[in-house]
């Protein structure tokens, strides 16, 4: 037995481990024998291309939303320019009118010297002409009233400027709000697309997974109307259980789970502390019915047995490396492949993004496998492992109850 690395062991005690989360891909599978697993094939065949066709109008609709949220953020430093300009011709404005407020005031100041000590009268009286007279006069009182309409006009601009800056103001939350909104948008737009090519994957995962079951199920020699149970309990030896590596102890145990930032989650089997490269032994006699490599549970192989009268799929996920093949058989002494689930993370360069340090993850289903969808429908608590999380197991025959 290998020991556990350094880094693995790091990655195993931080809990950095993910869940092999089942993703809902479709309805559980009705069908129970090979002529009706052929048409729930056809049937999830026809569901993928419906489940294309909505995520390419899904992806157009992201794009347009970029646009909106482009073009409004080109608005708002338009409009945030605009407000700029609006506050200089403000400040502007503001020192005209001081200026004409001063003239005002010294105008306003003679003109009040004059009416008060008969400086008016005399400035009028010292006149040359009744015609100079007149014009003395009127061009008091028109320098008076121009100052006033300047006034007026400048405070008119003022009050227009900062109507027009409110405005832009006004404007430009306007466009906030809407790339709030475009933003919301694209996310739940993201989220319906990451729905969506999760479960478009799946969907070919799955094809692909019923097509192989089918194969195996025509290699083993079940008929077409004959359940696949009746054609397992037929064609399969009876057996028991091993665990797959002699030595490990329960990193993760089923079912939900809390992990980062109070998140809880289903786990849908065990994961087990092994170094990464440990060799991984099938843990029952079976046929491996399918084998998938996936950007969440990496290098999946799904084995089909029978023990003690019914029928079970067994998981073995997380693999490095697969020294299998599909529809072939094993017994307990088989190298299923050899453990994962660190260097194969995305974390560490790797692609599987359910997993961030050296483990395996082993799944029981209480089924004849159908599809995946069939398959987490019927998980179990894999049997005889420690019902502890850090608990550990010394031999492959060592059970716990």
């Amino acid at each position: 037995m290998k020991k556990l690395g350094k880094i693995g062991l790091i990655g195993l005690i931080a809990s950095m481990l993910i869940s092999l989360a089942p993703i809902p891909v479709k309805a559980v599978s009705s069908a129970n024998t090979l002529a009706g697993l052929r048409k729930d094939l056809a049937a999830f065949e026809q569901q993928k291309r419906n489940n294309d066709n909505k995520k390419k109008w899904t992806q157009s609709e992201i794009v347009q939303k970029n646009n909106d949220i482009a073009n409004a953020k080109k608005e708002i430093d338009a409009s945030e320019v605009k407000i700029e300009e609006a506050k200089q011709s403000i400040e502007e404005t503001n020192e005209k009118i001081k200026e004409y407020e001063a003239k005002t005031e010294e105008v306003m100041s003679f003109y009040q010297i004059m009416m008060g000590e008969n400086s008016y009268l005399e400035f009028v009286s010292d006149s040359s002409s009744m015609t100079e007279m007149i014009m003395r006069i009127d061009a008091v009182e028109q320098l008076i009233a121009y100052n006033q309409e300047q006034l007026v006009t400048l405070e008119d601009l003022i009050k227009e400027n900062e109507q027009r800056q409110v405005d832009l103001k006004k404007y430009e939350n306007e466009l906030n709000s809407n790339i709030t909104s475009y933003e919301s948008k694209i996310k739940e737009l993201d989220s319906d697309l990451l729905e969506l090519a999760d479960i478009s994957l799946s969907i070919e995962d799955d094809i692909q997974s019923q097509k192989d079951a089918i194969k195996t199920y025509e290699q083993m020699g079940c008929r077409e109307d004959e359940t696949l149970e009746a054609c397992i309990a037929r064609t399969s030896s009876n057996g028991g259980w091993l665990k797959p590596v002699p030595k490990g102890y329960i990193v993760s145990l089923f079912g939900y789970r809390q992990g980062n930032a109070n998140v809880s989650s289903n786990h849908s089997g065990i994961d087990i502390g092994v170094s990464e490269g440990t060799t991984v032994l099938s843990s029952t006699n079976g046929t491996v019915v399918t084998i998938l490599h996936t950007n969440c549970g990496g290098n999946q192989v799904y084995v089909q047995s029978y023990i003690d009268g019914k029928p079970y799929t067994v998981l073995y996920a997380h693999l490095k490396s697969v020294s299998v093949s599909k529809g072939q058989k094993v017994t307990q002494q088989t190298q299923i492949g050899i453990s994962g689930g660190y260097s194969t993370s995305t974390l560490h360069g790797g692609y599987d993004r359910c997993t961030t340090g050296a483990h395996l993850h082993v799944s029981v289903s209480e089924t004849v496998y159908q599809s995946y969808s069939n398959f987490v429908a019927h998980l179990i608590n894999p049997p005889g492992y420690p019902k502890t999380k850090g608990a550990w197991f010394y031999s492959r025959t060592q059970w716990f109850d």
